[in-house]
């Protein structure tokens, strides 16, 4: 059964990607209750203000992680997500940081850093701010102090894991 739902995604990938709307249904597909599906991954939010690491950490123990983005289509299904649960759409952790080296940053589940969408100035927090939180300004990026500020979060995971 697992197999077919990989197949049917992996043709609905094929198909070609949309970019969703602002006023676009979010789907669950072949994702669990709670998960919502786009381009061969599921998406979870999460309304729990927690610190960056105590996020991270509830993805991992989901089979997840803070939520990576490589398109603009995908930062705006995910602002979509977070718009169906905070209508303010406040800060909501992702899983960029440059905890390991300040400069560098790195997603939580070791993908490519190949898509990026800071607001105007950022990031500016230094040694200081080494996590990333997605926000409504445009929707672009901050870079955030990750062990004092308590945000929502994004998990995800591949849809075939």
């Amino acid at each position: 059964m697992l197999v077919f739902l990989c197949v049917v995604s992996l043709l609905r990938l094929a198909s070609g990607a949309t970019v969703p709307d602002q006023e676009e249904e979010l789907f669950q597909n072949s994702c669990l209750m709670g998960w919502y599906d786009f381009n061969g991954r599921c998406y979870k939010y999460v309304a729990s203000p927690v610190v960056w690491a105590n996020a991270e950490s509830y993805c991992v123990s989901e089979g997840a992680n803070l939520a990576s983005v490589h398109s603009e289509s995908e930062q705006m299904f995910i602002s979509t997500l977070i718009k169906s649960f905070d209508p303010a759409e406040r800060p909501t952790w992702i899983g960029l940081s440059d905890v390991h080296m300040e400069g560098r940053w790195m997603w939580s589940d070791g993908s490519e850093v190949d898509f990026a969408k800071w607001y105007e100035a950022q990031p500016n927090g230094g040694v200081t701010e080494n996590c990333v939180t997605t926000h409504f300004s445009g929707p672009k990026w901050f870079d955030r102090a990750c062990n004092s500020n308590l945000y929502s979060f994004v998990c995800a995971k591949r849809l075939c894991k």
